[in-house]
């Protein structure tokens, strides 16, 4: 079964997209996106030279639990059929409040704003799992990852260990209350009605 749509907008293009949790179903269009990469966006996603990631890697980032592990794939409307085009995804740490995060976009749909609404709908997804902060671990060169931190709201230092890596973070944000005035924000109380 087909996770529900989380998040659909239009891009800056005028694509339609949907933001929705990512299911098992989703592994042959992830691998198709994966395997579209250039090596310069591996190595950034991957942190090393990946020329293709295996069945059973893919296996796993399909079937995310939707709670240690969170992911949600972007889907784009283009020429009348679907595409799988951003993957967002974190994995809880040890210390059960944080989770460490990655972000993938697929080649010719960057700069459309994706990335932008997949980090934030993944705070999101976070905070409602009761995680208090996100945080990665990006290359020191992929200037266009360091940008969209930025643009995000992420503090960005440098990695004690690793020269050559940068830390983003940032606290994780749960969705904004919506005002009791929207008529769709309104539901009838449960019927409570104890036994005679």
């Amino acid at each position: 079964m087909t996770p529900p749509t989380i998040d659909s907008f239009t891009t800056r293009t005028g694509q339609r997209v949907h933001l929705r949790p990512v299911c098992p179903q989703d592994a042959e269009a992830l691998a198709g996106m994966l395997a579209g990469l250039s090596p310069l966006a591996r190595r950034r996603r991957f942190h090393g030279a990946v020329n293709a990631v295996s069945a059973a890697r893919l296996h796993d980032m399909a079937g995310a639990d939707g709670h240690r592990q969170i992911a949600l794939v972007a889907l784009a409307e283009h020429d009348g059929t679907t595409r799988l085009v951003a993957d967002a995804r974190c994995v809880t740490d040890a210390s059960d409040s944080a989770a460490e995060f990655a972000l993938v976009v697929a080649e010719g749909w960057r700069g459309r704003g994706i990335a932008r609404r997949c980090v934030a709908a993944l705070r999101r997804a976070a905070a409602d799992e009761g995680l208090h902060w996100l945080y990665g671990h990006v290359l020191a060169d992929n200037l266009p990852m360091l940008a969209l931190m930025r643009r995000c709201g992420f503090t960005l230092s440098p990695h004690r260990g690793d020269a050559g890596v940068v830390v983003a973070e940032a606290r994780c944000l749960p969705a904004p209350p919506v005002p009791p005035w929207r008529h769709d924000a309104w539901r009838p109380a449960p019927c409570t009605l104890g036994r005679a």
